[in-house]
């Protein structure tokens, strides 16, 4: 009987040990699919967008520090706004908030020294290349 009990002890064991180790392997591959490297966008950009006013130019200076950016646009416009948001792989997202107007996100992607999108300001699209100096 004692021989019986230390088999299905030892057995019950084993089966445990498989178990927690088939459970830790499937947690490692649910980690999530990993992310591609954000594009590089710091530097200076020439931003183009169109408004109910017609198209508007822009210089736009970014600053990365891995998926997220901020920096500066400067319009004749509007003068200096602050922008902030995010790049995830191709994928860029920002906003910027004009003073005594709205906060306008731009949305699109990255394609080397190019970007473009829409804005969720009236669906305006949007365009930016980088400045010459930063090719």
């Amino acid at each position: 009987m004692k021989m019986l009990l230390s088999v299905v002890a030892v057995a019950g064991l084993t089966v445990s040990c498989d178990f927690h180790q088939h459970v830790h392997a499937l947690m490692a591959q649910d980690s999530g699919a990993p992310k591609s490297a954000a594009a590089a966008v710091a530097g200076m950009w020439q931003l183009s967008m169109q408004t109910p006013h017609g198209p508007m130019n822009a210089g736009m200076q970014v600053k990365q520090d891995g998926t997220k950016i901020n920096g500066t646009c400067n319009t004749d416009h509007t003068g200096t706004v602050t922008l902030a948001g995010t790049v995830d792989g191709k994928r860029i997202s920002f906003s910027m908030e004009i003073p005594g107007g709205p906060k306008i996100t731009f949305s699109g992607t990255v394609e080397g020294n190019k970007m473009g999108g829409t804005t969720d300001f009236e669906g305006g699209a949007w365009s930016a290349a980088r400045a010459p100096k930063d090719l």
